[in-house]
């Protein structure tokens, strides 16, 4: 069989699998081990358990279920609504100001959770009908906490750089400050925008009413309840900053951490300690099982040559870096519309590191395009998986007292909500693309 008809049949029966609904997981493993007995044999299946037991033993990849453990004891411990609280505190006096407010909650979630849909479902149920009771417009209400949280791909540390840092052979810890600038940078043209938007037209998003302000008192205690929360992420980057920890030694920080701010907070009592580890374990499987499938199917592309096919296919178009920048951005958004960024990681880096190489791009500033570009999947109309996540929160909370504005919502309102937000980060990706340095200046600067 010729190496053009193996990749095609290769990547169409990977599509198949998705498209029956398999788990992508699954769904790359069983690919890989159709293929490689079909190419070479009974013999081959000897490298599966090898292939396995080294990428379940990677130590970069012991950062993934330790920054999942933190996030979701994070979460668990009710910093969201902490988060929301003192961001709300500080901006509701102007208009746009709680839109504004839930942007940089977001964004603090974002950097405690290191996943790019949490913050959709922590601040979704506080926000939203707080908003609408507020006289905020639902397309306002609504279209910047999608895009907010699925900044969780960029802004450090994050799952998603330990998953393409140690699948892709690019240094986790520049990675993680290689996507800090272009991740804040992206939330503050967010909250610009809005707050320019409502400044032009206040009745969409009204400033609270005077007598309804909190006082400097209340907004010193609320923001002192999110000082600890903020130490630690702090911490966990500053110690891979100075390289002082790895980014998995800092992952262990940031575990340890986390439980000493629930014991202290005493908000770690035994039936939340077994939700955390509960949710923790299921996501780390889930990862794990991921990784599993991307080593076998990245040990396919190789064996079969198909990852240097497509490679050459992808360099022989000779569009220069720029160019071949753009087709990975735009490979990348189109799989972020159907399945988890981890997913595409898994999928694309086997060839698209090739070319880096070929091509002598540098990995940090691709990875950060890779992350972004995965980061506005999320968001990218019609099938981002975070529009579908506010789709759940908006048929939970329209309901409530003064929130039947969202009762009329459907899927096209939320689209034409977040549309906006989109473009800002299609320009942010731009702008990486046109000056590197946004992503390879901090990086530089690591000791």
């Amino acid at each position: 069989m010729s190496p053009e008809l193996t990749t095609a049949g290769i990547f169409l029966t990977l599509i198949f699998f998705l498209l029956t609904g398999f788990p992508v997981g699954f769904a790359l493993i069983g690919v890989s081990l159709i293929w490689l007995l079909v190419l070479l044999g009974p013999g081959i299946l000897q490298l599966v358990p090898p292939t396995i037991f080294d990428t379940g033993t990677t130590e970069i990849f012991i950062a993934a279920p330790l920054f999942i453990f933190m996030a979701v004891g994070l979460e668990r411990s009710g910093i969201g609504t902490m988060l929301y609280d003192a961001m709300h505190k500080w901006t509701s006096g102007v208009a746009g100001g709680l839109a504004a407010g839930t942007i940089a909650a977001a964004a603090l979630i974002d950097a405690m959770t290191g996943i790019g849909g949490t913050a959709v479902l922590v601040l979704g149920v506080l926000a939203i009908p707080e908003m609408i009771r507020r006289g905020y417009t639902a397309r306002v209400a609504i279209g910047s906490l999608p895009p907010s949280g699925a900044l969780g791909v960029l802004i450090p540390p994050t799952v998603i750089g330990v998953l393409l840092g140690g699948f892709a052979g690019i240094p986790v810890g520049h990675l993680f400050f290689g996507a800090a600038i272009p991740g804040f940078l992206i939330a503050i043209m967010f909250a610009i925008y809005v707050l320019i938007r409502c400044a032009i037209t206040p009745r969409l998003a009204p400033p609270v009413p005077v007598e309804d302000r909190p006082t400097w008192g209340e907004r010193f205690r609320a923001t002192g309840q999110i000082t600890l929360p903020v130490l630690l992420v702090t911490v966990v980057l500053g110690s891979i900053w100075y390289g002082i920890a790895t980014p998995s030694e800092a992952a262990g920080i940031g575990a340890l951490g986390t439980l000493l701010i629930g014991l202290f907070r005493r908000q770690l009592s035994i039936p939340i300690m077994r939700e955390i580890l509960t949710a923790s374990a299921q996501v780390s499987v889930m990862v794990l099982t991921l990784l599993t499938g991307g080593a076998l199917f990245s040990r396919l592309l190789q064996l079969s040559g198909s990852a240097n096919l497509v490679a050459h296919m992808v360099i022989g178009i000779d569009v220069g870096v720029v160019g071949t920048l753009l087709i990975f951005v735009g490979i990348a958004t189109l799989l972020g519309m159907f399945i988890d960024g981890a997913a595409i990681i898994f999928i694309v880096t086997p060839f698209m590191m090739t070319v880096v190489r070929t091509l002598g791009i540098d990995p940090v500033w691709f990875g950060v395009i890779l992350m972004i570009s995965i980061a506005a999947g999320y968001v990218t109309p019609p099938f981002g998986m975070n529009l579908f996540y506010l789709k759940g929160i908006i048929s939970q909370v329209q309901h409530l007292p003064g929130c039947d504005s969202l009762k009329t919502l459907n899927i096209r309102d939320i689209w034409a909500a977040v549309l906006p937000y989109v473009i800002l980060m299609y320009v942010a990706l731009a702008l990486v693309i046109l000056f590197p340095a946004l992503a390879t200046w901090l990086p530089s600067q690591m000791r």
